[in-house]
């Protein structure tokens, strides 16, 4: 397993902050496209909108 980048918390209206450390990495900017993908192994990545395969 990999490092944890980070921890947030779910609000009442189904958000969450996404990490500094994972913005950074991921070099997003406030109104980027985020994708989430789900593997064969039930993991969940999150990709730069930009990333789509």
């Amino acid at each position: 397993m990999g490092e944890i980048l980070g921890v947030s918390v779910l609000s009442s209206k189904g958000t969450v902050t996404i990490p500094k450390k994972v913005r950074d990495l991921l070099r997003l900017s406030r109104g980027d496209l985020i994708i989430f993908k789900l593997t064969d192994n039930g993991d969940i990545v999150i990709k730069r909108g930009d990333e789509i395969e």
